[in-house]
């Protein structure tokens, strides 16, 4: 007689936070998308995220989407049953333009939230000019995702931090705000352009922490993964090697590097935020990383009275 089974799991595996999400298309590389949400289920998480379609790779390989475009309508009710067994849904854009698919793809699967990453200024545009016409296609964006029941969530991806932060307070519409990716806070250039790793480091986690704390309510939601320096790196697993001599080293698991997430964790506490915590992994060890990173974050929200347990709601 088989084990018996609870959501999926056998009785006594461990069931991640409800609130801590693995993006199963970063984090499961070279799976297609069933494989990778029952790899998700089998080692505990009771929340995904996705990309909705596309043939996107990094450098462990190619990677799994929904597949929601090219799907019919069968094939969708196949997508959206799929991922019915789990407490919270994210979507992340796709690496094209179609933001209304994306949309549509999260109403229809049930997600929360779909992350898209704005536009950097061009140095030579006007902060106001760029900060007003962003503002004004976002609130429309932001219409539309309300009709979906959708929020959106404007991820950091570099560029200037004062850019960013007065982007996310410009955008008016209640269903935007900011998706902040505490990795990708490296590639600000108040943070980028300090030589020294030490001192880069020291800036990194204040930046977070500041980031936190100038956003707050407008802070809708998560993307987690630490930075490791270069030269600490072993690229042996990896098909390509994108980052730069000297550089941090981004979707690295959650306790192994140069951030400070107990302090961070403190910072979130402090600004009473309710949202999720998508785990952005791009380890060759990639079900052993999103453990170790899951369990990670649990103890902190344990430590920190925020956990939910296997309810999904925080307390």
């Amino acid at each position: 007689m088989g084990a018996l089974l609870v959501a999926g799991l056998a009785v006594g595996a461990p069931v991640f936070d409800g609130r801590i999400v693995v993006n199963v298309t970063g984090c499961f590389a070279g799976r297609e998308i069933f494989s990778a949400l029952e790899t998700a289920e089998k080692l505990g998480f009771q929340s995904v995220a996705a990309l909705p379609s596309g043939n996107p790779k990094h450098s462990l390989g190619e990677l799994p989407t929904l597949g929601f475009y090219d799907a019919d309508e069968a094939g969708r009710q196949r997508i959206k049953q799929a991922l019915s067994r789990f407490k919270h849904i994210s979507i992340h854009q796709a690496w094209d333009n179609r933001w209304r698919d994306w949309i549509d793809c999260a109403g229809y699967v049930g997600a929360e939230i779909v992350t898209i990453h704005p536009p950097l200024r061009k140095r030579s545009e006007p902060l106001d000019k760029y900060v007003e016409a962003q503002a004004r296609f976002y609130s429309e964006v932001g219409d539309y995702a309300r009709s979906k029941g959708v929020k959106i969530g404007l991820e950091n991806t570099a560029g200037s931090y004062d850019d960013y932060v007065r982007l996310i307070r410009a955008i008016k519409h209640p269903v935007v705000g900011a998706t902040v990716d505490v990795g990708h806070c490296s590639f600000f250039d108040e943070v980028k352009s300090i030589a020294d790793s030490d001192q880069r480091a020291r800036k990194l986690n204040d930046v977070i922490g500041q980031l936190v704390r100038d956003l707050g309510p407008r802070l809708f939601h998560f993307h987690v993964h630490n930075v490791r320096r270069q030269e600490r790196m072993d690229f042996s697993k990896m098909t390509t090697r994108r980052w730069e001599p000297g550089s941090f080293v981004d979707h690295r698991c959650v306790p192994e590097g140069e951030i400070d997430f107990a302090r961070l964790f403190a910072a979130i506490k402090e600004i009473n935020y309710r949202g999720l915590f998508e785990l952005e992994l791009e380890e060759p060890q990639m079900e052993e990383k999103a453990v170790r990173s899951a369990e990670y974050l649990g103890s902190l929200l344990k430590r920190l009275d925020m956990s939910t347990g296997a309810t999904g709601k925080p307390r």
